[in-house]
Parts: C-alpha cells; sequence; structure tokens
C-alpha cells in the first residue's frame, strides 16, 4: 500500500492539481538531457530528495533558487541541509530574498507553474498535502529571459554562508508557538470539508499498537501515519496525548463521525462501512475490497485504544459495531 502512485492523465484539464502538477514534473524531469532550474520560495529536504531521484545520476545542469529569508529558516519552512543535499549532485543552489514564484523549467522547452513549493506538502510527497494548482506550458523565449534573468540576480551559496548560517541557527533563542483559540462553532462548522471523498492516504496504515511499539522501525507503513498525524519529532512521553489529539482531528475521525450522523440508528456494523468506505474512495485504481477491510481495521483499532467520547465500540455477535454518542 506504501507503494500506492496516483496515476494522471495528459488528456486533461490544463489545470493541473497537486498529484498531476507532480506526477507530469517527475515525467519531464526523468526525461530531461539538458537542464533543470527550480524557482521556488520553500525548499525542504524531501523535495530536494524527489527532485534527485527523478532526474537521477544524469550530468545535467541543476540550479534551485530560494529565498530562504530568516524567519523560513528559523521556523523550519526551508532547510539548510537542501544545500548540502544540492552540492552532493554537483548542483548549484541560489538565494533570492524575495522570491515567492514557484517556476520549474526543463531542458529550456517544459515550463511549470503554480503554486506547489519544492516540499513535501507542496508537491503531495507527505500523507498530508496542500491543495495545489498549476499548469504545463512550452517555453516561450521571453520566459527564458525572465527565468535566467531570476537566477542571474540569485546569490550563490557557498561552504562558508552554509556555516555561519548553521552558527546562526545554532544560536536562535527557542520560539514558543502562541497558542491560538479555535474559531467559534459556528464558523468552524461552515469551513468543514465535505466529508464525501476520501484517499487511502487518509487512513492509518497500521494498527495502533504496532505504531506505539515500533516507532524506530523504518517501515513505510510507520513514517506515513507518523506524517498523517503530525508525530514527526515529538518525544515517546507526548506521543499518546498527541496522536489522540490528532486522531480526532483526522479527516478520517470526522468522516466517520458524518457517516455515523447520517445512520438511521447512529450506528453502523463493519460489513456496510466496508462497503461505504469502498464507494467513497477515488483512488484509481480503487484498492481490493481486502485492501479496504485491512484500512478500517487499521481504523478500529485506534477507535478501542483511544477510546474518543463520541463513538462507541461493541462487538454484540460476530460483526463489530460503531454507534454515535448522543450524549457527547
Amino acid at each position: 500500500m506504501s507503494d500506492y502512485q496516483y496515476p494522471f492523465s495528459t488528456e486533461r484539464s490544463s489545470l493541473l492539481n497537486t498529484e498531476t502538477f507532480r506526477n507530469l514534473l517527475g515525467s519531464a524531469l526523468e526525461n530531461s538531457s539538458k537542464s533543470v532550474i527550480i524557482l521556488s520560495a520553500y525548499v525542504k529536504k524531501i523535495g530536494v530528495n524527489w527532485l534527485k531521484e527523478k532526474i537521477g545520476n544524469k550530468n545535467i545542469k541543476c540550479t534551485i533558487v530560494t529565498r530562504w529569508n530568516k524567519g523560513d529558516l528559523a521556523q523550519g519552512s526551508s532547510d539548510l541541509e537542501c544545500y548540502s543535499l544540492a552540492k552532493a549532485n554537483g548542483w548549484s543552489f541560489k538565494v533570492l530574498q524575495d522570491l515567492h514564484a514557484k517556476v520549474m523549467l526543463v531542458d529550456n522547452d517544459n515550463l511549470f507553474i503554480g503554486s506547489p513549493n519544492l516540499t513535501g506538502r507542496g508537491m503531495s510527497l507527505v500523507p498530508v498535502s496542500n491543495e495545489e494548482l498549476g499548469i504545463k506550458v512550452k517555453a516561450l523565449k521571453e520566459d527564458l529571459k525572465i527565468i535566467n534573468q531570476l537566477v542571474d540576480d540569485a546569490a550563490i551559496v557557498n561552504d562558508d554562508i552554509i556555516k555561519e548560517l548553521e552558527e546562526w541557527q545554532k544560536n536562535l533563542p527557542k520560539i514558543e508557538k502562541p497558542k491560538i483559540p479555535s474559531f467559534p462553532i459556528s464558523v468552524e462548522d461552515t469551513f468543514k470539508e465535505k466529508f464525501d471523498k476520501l484517499w487511502v492516504n487518509n487512513f492509518p496504515w497500521c494498527e495502533i499498537k504496532y505504531l506505539l511499539n515500533n516507532l524506530d522501525k523504518k517501515e513505510d507503513n510507520i513514517a506515513h501515519d507518523l506524517e498523517l498525524f503530525g508525530l514527526l519529532g515529538i518525544k515517546n512521553s507526548d506521543l499518546e496525548k498527541d496522536l489522540k489529539e490528532s486522531f480526532l482531528q483526522s479527516k478520517i475521525f470526522n468522516w466517520l463521525i458524518k457517516r455515523l450522523q447520517n445512520e438511521q440508528n447512529k450506528e453502523i456494523y463493519f460489513g456496510r462501512l466496508s462497503s461505504i468506505i469502498h464507494d467513497c474512495l477515488v483512488d484509481d485504481p480503487k484498492p481490493y475490497r481486502q485492501d479496504v477491510k485491512l484500512l478500517q481495521a487499521n481504523l478500529y483499532s485506534y477507535i478501542k485504544y483511544l477510546k474518543p467520547a463520541q463513538v462507541n465500540y461493541d462487538q454484540p455477535n460476530v460483526s463489530e459495531k460503531l454507534s454515535l454518542n448522543i450524549n457527547f
């Protein structure tokens, strides 16, 4: 399941969603033979690693330009390590501090323009990603002039600059995230997502006990779930508390609540929910029903372990049953 790839078609609207933008860009990078220019306000390690994976070991000229203002680096919006990754591949890494563009040019021909940054969320390289839009066009001579001018205006990053920035980063004061109060309930309800569609990536990919007992294992399923619930870098002592909080706010849990609310008796048995999940999944191709049941079992493991107040779990006979707690 961790090897699942979003398919794409070139016969479609010129406006590309996140996954299609990434896939078409990835295909262009794999077929590149001369040069790649990346203009991206934010750049993360996962994005540069993906870029390397797509370009491979080809000896082509690659230039990354990002903005790297102090707020980006202090708050982790961009990674200093991106320079070292680029250098290891023989690529040029530059900084233009007023850059806000997101432009990718391959072989001076394929031009990708849109909202995605070269980050995990921007390129849909992680389970919880942004809703981005972009287009792919053929680059014109005037386009090349504009892009090359931005590249020329950018400052070259070298080892000396990185050493100074690393020292600066070490001496940064601890930045406390402000605790911002929630929106009024009526506003939150208005803004809530419509829960009529699901992706495989919305589900946990392993049972909760397996996740908690194998945090140090380098497995795709574990990495997926830690990323899904925003638990990367969380200390073990805080993990269960943060996991429950993230699970209660997750799309899949809120989708489940909505489904229970729509049921006549506010309850649903395993088999019926399995059919509903299968019908709601928009992955193409859809997973087999057996895989859907595995995803569902993972979801149930969270319900049984975390015991959310909104949902009751029961197994009156053979089939498991979930019901909405009307007193909550």
